[in-house]
Protein backbone atom coordinates (compact mmCIF):
# COMPACT_ATOMS: atom_id res chain seq x y z
CA UNK A 1 0.00 0.00 0.00
CA UNK A 2 1.33 3.37 -1.12
CA UNK A 3 2.09 6.11 1.76
CA UNK A 4 -0.51 9.07 0.95
CA UNK A 5 0.74 12.66 2.29
CA UNK A 6 -1.42 15.10 2.99
CA UNK A 7 -0.28 19.01 2.73
CA UNK A 8 -2.06 21.55 4.65
CA UNK A 9 -2.48 24.59 3.12
CA UNK A 10 -2.56 27.87 5.20
CA UNK A 11 -5.95 29.33 5.20
CA UNK A 12 -5.35 32.92 3.49
CA UNK A 13 -3.55 30.92 0.71
CA UNK A 14 -6.88 29.16 0.32
CA UNK A 15 -8.90 32.08 0.10
CA UNK A 16 -6.28 34.42 -1.89
CA UNK A 17 -6.61 31.43 -4.67
CA UNK A 18 -10.64 31.09 -4.20
CA UNK A 19 -10.70 35.12 -4.52
CA UNK A 20 -7.94 34.83 -7.88
CA UNK A 21 -10.01 32.28 -9.82
CA UNK A 22 -13.70 34.56 -9.22
CA UNK A 23 -11.79 37.34 -10.32
CA UNK A 24 -10.82 35.72 -13.20
CA UNK A 25 -13.83 33.73 -13.88
CA UNK A 26 -16.52 36.68 -14.17
CA UNK A 27 -16.90 39.22 -16.26
CA UNK A 28 -14.67 42.35 -15.50
CA UNK A 29 -16.43 45.72 -15.85
CA UNK A 30 -14.29 48.35 -17.96
CA UNK A 31 -13.10 51.36 -16.98
CA UNK A 32 -14.71 53.72 -19.40
CA UNK A 33 -13.45 57.50 -19.66
CA UNK A 34 -16.66 58.33 -21.10
CA UNK A 35 -19.31 55.58 -18.56
CA UNK A 36 -22.49 54.39 -20.35
CA UNK A 37 -25.77 56.15 -18.61
CA UNK A 38 -29.32 56.15 -19.53
CA UNK A 39 -32.46 57.45 -18.60
CA UNK A 40 -36.13 57.03 -18.76
CA UNK A 41 -39.65 58.74 -18.16
CA UNK A 42 -43.03 57.86 -19.08
CA UNK A 43 -44.96 60.86 -20.78
CA UNK A 44 -49.02 61.06 -21.47
CA UNK A 45 -48.94 56.82 -22.29
CA UNK A 46 -45.50 56.62 -23.79
CA UNK A 47 -42.16 55.64 -22.31
CA UNK A 48 -39.27 57.30 -23.83
CA UNK A 49 -35.86 55.94 -23.23
CA UNK A 50 -32.44 57.43 -24.45
CA UNK A 51 -29.16 55.46 -23.62
CA UNK A 52 -25.65 57.16 -24.48
CA UNK A 53 -21.94 57.81 -23.15
CA UNK A 54 -21.08 61.18 -21.21
CA UNK A 55 -17.72 62.81 -21.97
CA UNK A 56 -16.36 65.18 -19.70
CA UNK A 57 -15.31 68.92 -20.40
CA UNK A 58 -11.73 68.28 -18.59
CA UNK A 59 -10.56 72.08 -19.39
CA UNK A 60 -11.44 71.47 -22.97
CA UNK A 61 -12.97 74.00 -25.99
CA UNK A 62 -16.18 72.02 -26.68
CA UNK A 63 -17.80 73.71 -29.10
CA UNK A 64 -16.34 74.25 -32.54
CA UNK A 65 -13.40 72.71 -31.58
CA UNK A 66 -13.84 69.27 -30.08
CA UNK A 67 -17.02 68.95 -31.44
CA UNK A 68 -16.93 70.89 -34.68
CA UNK A 69 -19.47 73.31 -36.05
CA UNK A 70 -21.57 72.18 -38.72
CA UNK A 71 -20.56 68.05 -38.87
CA UNK A 72 -22.95 65.31 -37.23
CA UNK A 73 -22.26 64.86 -34.01
CA UNK A 74 -22.92 61.22 -32.03
CA UNK A 75 -24.74 63.66 -29.02
CA UNK A 76 -22.27 61.49 -26.19
CA UNK A 77 -19.83 59.45 -26.53
CA UNK A 78 -18.23 56.09 -27.83
CA UNK A 79 -21.60 54.44 -29.45
CA UNK A 80 -24.15 56.62 -31.08
CA UNK A 81 -26.95 58.14 -28.74
CA UNK A 82 -29.81 55.94 -28.83
CA UNK A 83 -33.82 57.32 -27.80
CA UNK A 84 -37.00 54.99 -27.66
CA UNK A 85 -40.44 55.48 -28.16
CA UNK A 86 -43.07 52.54 -26.84
CA UNK A 87 -45.91 54.48 -28.71
CA UNK A 88 -45.99 56.65 -32.17
CA UNK A 89 -44.57 60.67 -31.65
CA UNK A 90 -43.89 63.46 -33.52
CA UNK A 91 -41.24 66.03 -33.72
CA UNK A 92 -40.57 69.20 -35.97
CA UNK A 93 -44.20 68.40 -37.32
CA UNK A 94 -43.09 64.90 -38.53
CA UNK A 95 -44.21 61.54 -36.97
CA UNK A 96 -41.50 59.14 -35.30
CA UNK A 97 -42.77 55.32 -35.09
CA UNK A 98 -42.46 53.63 -32.11
CA UNK A 99 -38.96 51.76 -31.78
CA UNK A 100 -35.55 53.00 -31.76
CA UNK A 101 -33.41 55.69 -33.50
CA UNK A 102 -29.52 56.62 -33.63
CA UNK A 103 -29.68 60.49 -32.11
CA UNK A 104 -27.38 62.92 -33.80
CA UNK A 105 -26.98 66.73 -33.66
CA UNK A 106 -25.24 68.94 -35.65
CA UNK A 107 -24.04 72.21 -33.78
CA UNK A 108 -23.98 75.46 -35.31
CA UNK A 109 -23.35 79.11 -34.47
CA UNK A 110 -27.09 79.48 -34.59
CA UNK A 111 -29.97 77.02 -34.40
CA UNK A 112 -28.60 73.61 -34.39
CA UNK A 113 -29.70 70.52 -36.13
CA UNK A 114 -31.39 67.18 -33.91
CA UNK A 115 -31.66 64.63 -36.30
CA UNK A 116 -33.12 60.79 -35.43
CA UNK A 117 -31.63 58.16 -37.55
CA UNK A 118 -32.84 54.92 -38.69
CA UNK A 119 -29.34 53.41 -37.37
CA UNK A 120 -29.51 53.23 -34.20
CA UNK A 121 -26.48 50.62 -33.67
CA UNK A 122 -23.57 52.60 -35.08
CA UNK A 123 -20.36 53.59 -33.66
CA UNK A 124 -20.35 57.05 -33.28
CA UNK A 125 -20.90 59.33 -36.68
CA UNK A 126 -18.39 57.14 -38.25
CA UNK A 127 -20.97 55.44 -40.82
CA UNK A 128 -23.67 57.59 -40.36
CA UNK A 129 -25.99 57.62 -43.60
CA UNK A 130 -28.45 60.71 -43.98
CA UNK A 131 -30.49 58.78 -46.15
CA UNK A 132 -31.61 57.29 -43.31
CA UNK A 133 -32.73 60.61 -41.20
CA UNK A 134 -36.46 59.87 -40.66
CA UNK A 135 -36.41 63.30 -38.63
CA UNK A 136 -34.55 66.57 -38.81
CA UNK A 137 -35.40 69.74 -36.94
CA UNK A 138 -34.01 73.01 -35.84
CA UNK A 139 -33.14 73.85 -32.15
CA UNK A 140 -32.27 76.69 -31.18
CA UNK A 141 -29.73 76.12 -28.20
CA UNK A 142 -29.95 77.94 -24.71
CA UNK A 143 -27.29 79.04 -22.01
CA UNK A 144 -26.51 77.32 -18.50
CA UNK A 145 -24.32 76.90 -15.81
CA UNK A 146 -21.74 74.61 -16.43
CA UNK A 147 -22.17 71.18 -16.78
CA UNK A 148 -18.99 69.06 -16.34
CA UNK A 149 -20.59 65.82 -17.67
CA UNK A 150 -22.96 65.60 -20.94
CA UNK A 151 -26.08 64.35 -19.76
CA UNK A 152 -29.90 64.37 -20.43
CA UNK A 153 -32.90 65.48 -19.31
CA UNK A 154 -36.47 65.31 -19.44
CA UNK A 155 -38.25 69.04 -18.78
CA UNK A 156 -41.72 70.66 -19.07
CA UNK A 157 -43.79 67.49 -19.24
CA UNK A 158 -47.36 67.95 -19.94
CA UNK A 159 -49.71 65.41 -20.63
CA UNK A 160 -49.29 65.74 -24.28
CA UNK A 161 -45.42 67.63 -24.96
CA UNK A 162 -41.79 66.87 -23.19
CA UNK A 163 -39.34 68.38 -24.21
CA UNK A 164 -35.69 65.95 -23.97
CA UNK A 165 -32.65 67.99 -23.22
CA UNK A 166 -28.89 67.34 -24.32
CA UNK A 167 -26.66 69.31 -21.82
CA UNK A 168 -22.92 69.73 -21.55
CA UNK A 169 -20.79 72.48 -20.78
CA UNK A 170 -22.41 75.63 -20.87
CA UNK A 171 -25.23 74.56 -23.98
CA UNK A 172 -28.52 73.05 -23.29
CA UNK A 173 -30.46 72.00 -26.57
CA UNK A 174 -34.24 70.99 -25.80
CA UNK A 175 -35.91 68.72 -28.22
CA UNK A 176 -39.92 69.29 -28.13
CA UNK A 177 -41.65 65.81 -28.42
CA UNK A 178 -45.44 65.72 -29.04
CA UNK A 179 -46.36 62.68 -27.28
CA UNK A 180 -49.75 62.14 -29.47
CA UNK A 181 -51.46 61.35 -26.14
CA UNK A 182 -55.06 61.74 -27.25
CA UNK A 183 -54.17 59.85 -30.80
CA UNK A 184 -52.60 56.91 -29.46
CA UNK A 185 -55.50 56.01 -26.54
CA UNK A 186 -58.36 56.47 -29.46
CA UNK A 187 -55.85 54.30 -31.17
CA UNK A 188 -55.66 51.84 -28.57
CA UNK A 189 -59.37 52.02 -27.72
CA UNK A 190 -60.64 51.30 -31.14
CA UNK A 191 -57.90 48.12 -31.51
CA UNK A 192 -60.04 46.72 -28.20
CA UNK A 193 -62.51 44.16 -28.59
CA UNK A 194 -63.55 45.43 -25.66
CA UNK A 195 -62.71 48.22 -22.30
CA UNK A 196 -62.40 47.81 -19.10
CA UNK A 197 -64.08 50.25 -16.68
CA UNK A 198 -60.64 51.46 -15.59
CA UNK A 199 -59.45 51.95 -19.11
CA UNK A 200 -62.92 54.09 -20.05
CA UNK A 201 -61.75 56.07 -16.54
CA UNK A 202 -58.41 56.04 -17.68
CA UNK A 203 -58.63 58.12 -20.84
CA UNK A 204 -61.41 60.88 -18.79
CA UNK A 205 -58.52 61.21 -16.57
CA UNK A 206 -56.34 62.28 -19.47
CA UNK A 207 -59.56 64.55 -20.71
CA UNK A 208 -59.49 65.71 -17.63
CA UNK A 209 -55.66 66.67 -16.46
CA UNK A 210 -55.05 68.22 -20.52
CA UNK A 211 -57.87 70.30 -20.65
CA UNK A 212 -58.93 69.06 -24.26
CA UNK A 213 -61.55 66.65 -25.34
CA UNK A 214 -64.18 67.70 -22.67
CA UNK A 215 -67.10 65.71 -24.11
CA UNK A 216 -64.79 62.96 -24.67
CA UNK A 217 -64.23 62.87 -21.57
CA UNK A 218 -67.93 62.95 -20.71
CA UNK A 219 -68.54 59.78 -22.70
CA UNK A 220 -65.92 58.16 -21.76
CA UNK A 221 -66.22 58.27 -17.98
CA UNK A 222 -69.86 57.56 -18.80
CA UNK A 223 -69.00 54.33 -20.18
CA UNK A 224 -67.14 53.73 -17.30
CA UNK A 225 -70.17 53.56 -15.19
CA UNK A 226 -72.25 51.90 -17.28
CA UNK A 227 -70.07 49.15 -16.89
CA UNK A 228 -69.09 49.40 -13.44
CA UNK A 229 -70.20 52.29 -11.26
CA UNK A 230 -68.28 53.58 -8.33
CA UNK A 231 -66.67 56.07 -6.03
CA UNK A 232 -63.84 56.52 -8.86
CA UNK A 233 -65.51 56.98 -11.99
CA UNK A 234 -67.90 59.18 -10.30
CA UNK A 235 -65.36 60.90 -8.57
CA UNK A 236 -63.95 61.22 -12.25
CA UNK A 237 -67.21 62.81 -13.81
CA UNK A 238 -67.73 64.97 -10.99
CA UNK A 239 -64.69 66.99 -11.50
CA UNK A 240 -65.30 66.94 -15.55
CA UNK A 241 -68.63 68.52 -14.65
CA UNK A 242 -67.08 70.98 -12.65
CA UNK A 243 -64.31 71.60 -15.38
CA UNK A 244 -67.10 72.56 -17.36
CA UNK A 245 -68.86 74.90 -15.27
CA UNK A 246 -72.11 72.55 -14.06
CA UNK A 247 -70.95 72.94 -10.73
CA UNK A 248 -74.26 71.72 -9.18
CA UNK A 249 -74.65 68.32 -11.22
CA UNK A 250 -70.65 68.09 -9.98
CA UNK A 251 -71.87 68.59 -6.35
CA UNK A 252 -74.30 66.25 -6.77
CA UNK A 253 -72.34 63.81 -8.73
CA UNK A 254 -69.42 63.83 -5.82
CA UNK A 255 -71.93 63.36 -2.87
CA UNK A 256 -73.15 60.26 -4.70
CA UNK A 257 -69.12 58.96 -5.27
CA UNK A 258 -69.01 59.14 -1.33
CA UNK A 259 -72.27 57.34 -0.93
CA UNK A 260 -71.29 54.50 -3.16
CA UNK A 261 -68.12 54.04 -1.88
CA UNK A 262 -69.30 54.18 1.79
CA UNK A 263 -71.39 51.34 0.59
CA UNK A 264 -68.93 49.35 -0.73
CA UNK A 265 -66.48 49.57 1.91
CA UNK A 266 -66.97 51.05 5.47
CA UNK A 267 -63.38 51.89 5.52
CA UNK A 268 -63.63 54.27 2.33
CA UNK A 269 -62.11 57.67 2.95
CA UNK A 270 -63.95 60.49 1.44
CA UNK A 271 -61.85 63.51 2.69
CA UNK A 272 -60.08 64.40 -0.78
CA UNK A 273 -64.02 63.85 -2.44
CA UNK A 274 -65.40 66.58 0.55
CA UNK A 275 -62.67 68.75 0.09
CA UNK A 276 -63.45 68.79 -3.45
CA UNK A 277 -67.28 69.28 -2.66
CA UNK A 278 -66.52 72.08 -0.13
CA UNK A 279 -64.89 74.14 -2.78
CA UNK A 280 -66.71 74.15 -5.40
CA UNK A 281 -69.77 74.97 -2.70
CA UNK A 282 -67.49 78.29 -2.34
Amino acid sequence: MKNVRFVLVPAALVIALVSFVSIGTAQQKMYQLSPAASVSQTAGVTDISVTYHCPGVKGREIWGKLVPYDQVWRAGANEATTVSFSTDVTVGGKQLKAGTYGFFVIPKHGQWIAIFNAQPKQWGAFSYDSTKDVVRVPVTPETIPNQERLSYIFADMTPTSIKLVLQWEKVALPVTIDLNTGANLAKAAKDAISMTWQEYNNYALFCLDSKIDWDKGMEAVDKSIAIDENASNLRMKAELLAQGGKTKEAIETAEKAIAVGKAASPRFNASEIQDLIDGWKK
